[in-house]
């Protein structure tokens, strides 16, 4: 997919202007390229700004990328941005952070820079697909619900996005500002049309979707909060625990299948 020119990239690196080349292939290829130094002024660019694209240097002063990356995820008006680490130390152990953070990817500084360019628009045309997908999807309900009794076409398509994208934000604000309305508004249609919030059917369906997990694959439980939206497994464990009674291990063991 094509990935339009006029998309707006934020480069956040202690500095920038140490990486020349990557910075002219940005500035040529894509019509805004803006610049924080550190992760606190990146956050509050990422507020002001709403930039299409972080591009990030991960171990950023006073503050870990994947540290960045939550602080990014916990506010519902940034947590969709999608998000790139460089660096020039590789470690197996800061890719991991970063990606279980959020991180989309994690690309060595000494990669050539096509290459890291190209990444960048695969990730920009997977948002673009995901959020055309989101929009036909309630296009389609809303003409099937023409069609028939009087339905929710709103709330199934954001269901059906849920159920799709469980490992991404899907706090009330992020959905309604995908699918173009209010929290406020995605919230009593949910409550009219399901008797619950969107946060307890998120929680609910992420909590289905790892008991089954659970029972009846042999993921390890680290990978299964991931899976199931969670980056943090304590949090996981803990809500885990407050939704079924159990934690996840006990779980597994009082339910497992024949795999």
């Amino acid at each position: 997919m094509h990935v339009s020119s006029d998309a707006h990239i934020l480069f956040i690196a202690p500095e920038p202007f140490g990486a020349t080349d990557l910075l002219v292939l940005l500035r040529t290829s894509f019509g805004r390229v803006s610049f924080a130094l550190d992760a606190q002024q990146g956050l509050a660019r990422c507020l002001s700004l709403r930039p299409d694209f972080v591009l990030s240097d991960y171990h950023l002063p006073r503050l870990r990328g994947d540290v960045f990356m939550r602080l990014l995820r916990a506010n519902p008006q940034t947590a969709a941005i999608p998000v790139v680490f460089l660096s020039a130390r590789s470690c197996a152990d800061s890719q991991l952070m970063a990606l279980r953070s959020g991180a989309r990817d994690f690309i060595d500084y000494r990669t050539n820079v096509q290459l890291v360019l190209e990444r960048i628009r695969l990730h920009l045309s997977l948002r673009e697909v995901q959020q055309e997908k989101a929009s036909r999807e309630y296009r389609r309900l809303l003409e099937r619900g023409k069609e028939s009794s009087p339905r929710t076409p709103l709330v199934e398509a954001v269901q059906q996005h849920v159920r799709d994208n469980l490992s991404e934000p899907l706090s009330a604000e992020n959905l309604a500002a995908l699918f173009g309305t209010s929290a406020r508004r995605l919230n009593a249609l949910f409550k009219t049309a399901c008797g619950v919030t969107v946060h307890d059917y998120v929680r609910s369906t992420r909590m289905g979707y790892a008991m089954h997990l659970l029972t009846h694959t042999d993921m390890a439980i680290i990978n299964v909060a991931v899976e199931s939206g969670y980056v943090n497994p304590a949090n996981f464990a803990t809500a885990f625990r407050q939704y079924s009674g159990l934690s996840p291990s006990v779980y597994r063991q009082c339910n497992r299948s024949n795999i």
